[in-house]
């Protein structure tokens, strides 16, 4: 691969990764702030509210002021009546302020040390019965913030005409000034974590189309190197004939063989890599039907058995019980084939092949076991990849090209099952076939 196109597609990777993780903590920040917002100022809001809607307070107030402007509240200890407030109402920051109609504070004496801060307020009487934010500039302090909720008041002398509680919030504010503080600096601290996090993942992204890339570039090669060889015997075949025109057929039957016999072997590899393509473009179509297992495996194996005894090598099959199963018939037919081929391959006279069938609940569980010569630990590790030959002679000499077991894996795989190799006793090897029952 160019490695100016993978270093380009890495750092698109890298960038779309940086800007995912930018856009998520950027949300989760939003959500947070509102959240946070909405919730800190959620208890000042309802104790405004409650104290407009339970008026005790608010006439204990009023009575205070009319028996003595000028006095500022004090509790009594031996007072019998005490207003019944909620019991999660937070008064410690609230104040009752009492308007005339002309806007004029009528209880300034109840405001104590507050007074210089809360004679600044004006009466604002355009969103009656609703939560307000207000905000007084103080020169010689920092700018106060206050939510109120002013109501009118029906007063039996005309002389207070509207009622307003205020709660000061300027310490909600501070909470909320520092909590977004702490919030964007765990947002801009992660985010460079997730810099390191987006390189990581973009080479780790990167590592799947290297692979892939490689894989096909192997495939091609091997590919063009299986196609050469029965390409330059068909050609020499051709040649060889026409240096010879005045031959007949009967005399040049021995090249015509040869020739014929690579063509068939150039169909076998071409058909084998068509169903490679397919399967790695995700083409390779899987018709199951429902299929008496047993009845199908023993129907396949009897050509098997023939050519074994022919070869003078020992065939057994085993079957335990009869179980209906789905499985695309023509493509493990060619799986079964594949390994019964194998087996007949790479055996040889007295030595023993052994087919075992039996289901679980689940599965569908076959063993194909020959006595040949084991697998070393290495092959094993590379048996079903493309084009792979153990026994690169024998291989050729038997007309192989190291695809048939890459196929029947992508055939088992398309259907949910497993195929391995293991060994079978002390010399031997074993392909389980385990397909979904």
């Amino acid at each position: 691969m160019n490695k100016k196109f993978t270093r380009r597609q890495r750092w698109s990777f890298f960038l779309m990764n940086v800007a995912s993780f930018a856009i998520i903590f950027l949300l989760l920040g939003i959500i947070i702030f509102q959240l946070v917002n909405r919730s800190a100022y959620q208890e000042t809001d309802s104790t405004l509210k409650d104290t407009k809607e339970h008026t005790e307070l608010i006439d204990q107030e009023v009575k205070r002021y009319k028996e003595d402007p000028t006095k500022f509240p004090v509790e009594q200890e031996n007072e019998t009546e005490q207003p019944s407030t909620p019991p999660d109402a937070n008064r410690f920051n609230t104040q009752i302020i009492l308007w005339s109609s002309e806007g004029k504070i009528l209880n300034e004496a109840a405001f104590g040390g507050r007074i210089s801060q809360l004679s600044k307020l004006r009466l604002q009487t355009d969103q009656l019965n609703d939560v307000q934010t207000i905000t007084i500039d103080d020169s010689n302090e920092e700018e106060l913030t206050f939510h109120s909720i002013t109501q009118k008041y029906q007063d039996t002398d005309g002389e207070i005409a509207y009622v307003q509680v205020v709660a000061n919030v300027n310490q909600i504010e501070r909470s909320l000034a520092t909590v977004q503080k702490i919030v964007v600096g765990c947002m801009v601290f992660f985010w460079l974590i997730s810099i390191a996090v987006s390189f990581f993942l973009a080479n780790r992204s990167m590592q799947p189309v290297l692979r892939s890339w490689k894989r096909q570039q192997e495939f091609v090669a091997d590919a063009s190197h299986e196609l050469r060889t029965p390409l330059t015997i068909i050609q020499n075949s051709l040649e060889s004939l026409f240096q010879r025109p005045n031959h007949t057929i009967l005399d040049e039957s021995e090249t015509v063989a040869q020739a014929l016999n690579e063509t068939r072997r150039m169909t076998t590899l071409t058909t084998d890599l068509l169903t490679i393509a397919r399967s790695d473009s995700n083409q390779l179509l899987i018709k199951k039907e429902k299929t008496a297992a047993n009845a199908f495996l023993e129907e396949l194996v009897k050509p098997f058995q023939e050519m074994a005894a022919l070869e003078e090598k020992d065939f057994q099959l085993q079957t335990h019980g009869e179980k209906e199963v789905f499985f695309d018939r023509q493509k493990i037919h060619q799986v079964f084939v594949i390994l019964l081929d194998n087996a007949l391959k790479y055996t040889k006279e007295e030595d023993k092949i052994i087919v075992t069938s039996e289901f679980t609940h689940k599965h569908w569980i076959l063993h194909f076991k020959n006595t040949s010569a084991p697998i070393s630990k290495e092959g094993k590790k590379h048996i079903f990849e493309r084009f792979y030959r153990e026994d690169e002679a024998r291989s050729k000499q038997e007309g192989g090209y190291g695809l048939g077991l890459s196929i029947a894996l992508e055939i088992i795989t398309a259907h949910e099952g497993e195929l391995t190799v293991q060994d079978y006793t002390s010399s031997g090897v074993d392909f389980l076939v385990k397909l979904p029952a």
